[in-house]
């Protein structure tokens, strides 16, 4: 009986094992069936389109307009940009005409849940307070730095800005990482940091300039580009991009339109297929910051 017992356990550790086995492969091979799945072509992304869109032919998106590399005006008030490139490329996808609305950040997310526009694009950030108002589509990654004086007279580093004073624009995801780093100042005992807060990236970099605040909190490619036009009177700061700060980007679509959220997150599908994604991210120097698209929504 106690050899039978034996063999009836070895049996069961058997079934057991080649349970767990058998469910292991059946994931592997479900995640190799969804990489192996092909690309939506343009015809089934358009044919996700809500009709109000479709009939309407246009897609409309806010943008600051202020924000390079991604969202800007050039010498001729046109605008360009990463973001500006992404969101041409996807109404192209889906046959409609690109139209955008020079709108603050601040104000981005209203006007999309308000109806005003179709789609809010910033690089902004998928964070939770915002998902409670709207949902995204992922199509990148947001790293945040900080612009400093010429020669960083202050001493402020990417990785330690305690006892300095930072300027930063209202409603951004730099002012909400700068909030949570200074009140982990506070509680190291270290000294405080000081937050200005400004309505526009403008302001923010004309205190730096002027001495009022020792840092302005910004992209990490942001900060790169407007030293690199700043005729020598700015730099970023050291330290590489600011530690916890890299967040998930995404295109802000209202809660109530779902069938707008899945054809744009379509026609990304199709751009990454053909190049064109990684092309416009190489174009603006942004390759680190890429994503896989998905639609993201509480």
């Amino acid at each position: 009986m106690r050899g039978l017992a034996r063999k009836r356990r070895r049996f069961t550790s058997w079934n057991v094992l080649l349970g767990f086995l058998l469910i292991a492969v059946a994931a592997i091979v479900a995640n190799v069936a969804r990489a192996q799945q092909p690309a939506p072509t343009a015809e089934a992304a358009r044919a996700l389109l809500p009709d109000d869109v479709r009939s309407k032919g246009v897609l409309v998106a806010a943008m600051p307009l202020d924000f390079e590399p991604f969202n800007y005006l050039d010498s001729q008030n046109r605008p360009i940009g990463l973001d500006v490139d992404i969101f041409d490329a996807i109404a192209d996808v889906l046959g409609l005409k690109p139209d955008i609305q020079r709108i603050g950040f601040a104000s981005i997310i209203p006007s999309v849940r308000g109806g005003r526009v179709d789609v809010g694009m910033s690089a902004m950030g998928i964070l939770k307070p915002r998902l409670s108002q709207v949902s995204f589509v992922r199509y990148g990654h947001f790293s945040n730095g900080l612009i400093v004086r010429k020669g960083n007279p202050s001493g402020i580093t990417d990785t330690d800005g305690c006892g300095h004073t930072i300027a930063l624009e209202k409603g951004t995801q730099p002012l909400l990482l700068w909030q949570e780093i200074a009140k982990t100042c506070e509680q190291d005992g270290k000294p405080k940091i000081t937050i200005m807060v400004f309505d526009g990236e403008g302001p923010q970099v004309l205190a730096v300039e002027a001495g009022r605040a020792d840092a302005a909190g910004v992209g990490y490619a942001t900060a790169v580009v407007a030293a690199e036009h700043s005729g020598g009177k700015l730099e970023a700061a050291p330290g590489g991009p600011v530690p916890g700060g890299t967040v998930e980007s995404g295109i802000a679509f209202a809660k109530t339109r779902p069938a707008l959220g899945a054809a744009i997150d379509a026609a990304l599908r199709v751009l990454v297929a053909n190049g064109t994604y990684d092309q416009i991210f190489a174009k603006w120097h942004l390759s680190v910051e890429r994503a896989t698209p998905a639609v993201i929504a509480e």
